[in-house]
């Protein structure tokens, strides 16, 4: 998640929620317990590199206009509106004009361990994967950029007392809750269904497994195994909250890199095929011609222009 003045991109930057507090060069940027919020002006000669941040992350955009691609859908993000995206979404930010951003980042054990309502928060992430983008309305978009500014404030003096830390974790708390109220679906208002919230965290953690180990393990059951469950009930749980069955998002997230990889990237399809552990370019290619109904060298050259 680092701009920078050159078009040549390798690879998709993987950070972690550490990585990002200690290397993001950000001079407006506050970090405490599992929450870093950063305010910066983007340009258009300013070119960023895909990247992916094991983290859950709210963007607003607070003058000009922000492009995202994310999963290979575009989406615009002008004042007014918020962005969300997850830890396993392959994030591109460009913009057309100087444009000022501020960015909530959210470490996936900060949200689960001080948010006793869970359940409550997990679905403005789960359920934001088909409509990342939310609108604010108009009498509370100061509002909640003045929230965002005593957050930050009261990052600077958290550290002076036990209170002063805990009034911090309740302001955090009380922005998020303001921003469920504003994604305008009921389910995100009140989530009454124990059996039902329980799956969509494990959905949750499900698809952060599939960020982290997706290149190497390919199997349902290496990730039953890292929830402690069985295959089969991975399997309901995920179809039953995503209508997707687990290998589908496996494999989603597996194509989603490969096209980033080919479309923004300098690497040959041999390499890509290294790069995603694919056995040799052969298979690789039968698994992306599977899936898109082009050969890697067809579409990289081709139909890079005419297919999302």
């Amino acid at each position: 998640m680092i701009y920078q003045k050159t078009t040549d991109m390798v690879q998709i930057k993987k950070c972690t929620f550490e990585h990002m507090t200690k290397s993001y060069p950000c001079k407006e940027k506050s970090v405490l317990d599992g929450c870093m919020i950063m305010r910066q002006s983007i340009k258009p000669e300013d070119v960023q590199s895909p990247f992916q941040i094991e983290a859950y992350a709210l963007l607003f955009c607070i003058s000009g206009e922000v492009n995202i691609i994310s999963d290979l859908r575009s989406y615009t993000v002008t004042p007014g509106t918020l962005f969300v995206y997850l830890p396993n979404n392959i994030i591109k930010i460009d913009c057309k004009k100087e444009s000022i951003i501020s960015e909530v980042i959210l470490a996936s054990d900060y949200l689960r361990k001080n948010f006793l309502q869970w359940n409550k928060i997990s679905p403005l992430f789960i359920q934001t994967t088909n409509n990342p983008v939310i609108t604010i309305p108009t009498n509370r978009r100061d509002e909640l950029i003045r929230m965002l500014g005593n957050i930050q404030e009261r990052i600077r003096t958290a550290t002076c007392s036990e209170w002063n830390r805990k009034a911090y974790h309740a302001a955090l708390k009380t922005f998020l809750y303001d921003i469920i109220s504003l994604a305008n679906n009921p389910e995100f208002l009140e989530i009454t269904n124990i059996h039902q919230s329980r799956n969509q965290d494990y959905f949750a953690r499900f698809m952060q497994l599939v960020s982290q180990y997706c290149k190497k393990e390919r199997k349902v059951h290496f990730y039953a195994s890292k929830l402690c469950i069985s295959s089969k009930y991975l399997s309901t749980i995920i179809k039953e909250v995503s209508g997707k069955t687990p290998s589908r998002w496996i494999d989603e997230v597996i194509m989603s890199e490969a096209i980033f990889l080919l479309k923004y990237s300098n690497a040959t399809v041999q390499e890509i095929a290294f790069q995603m552990n694919f056995p040799n370019p052969s298979f690789f290619g039968k698994f992306f011609k599977r899936y898109t109904g082009f050969s890697p060298k067809y579409y990289r050259s081709n139909a890079i222009s005419t297919i999302p």
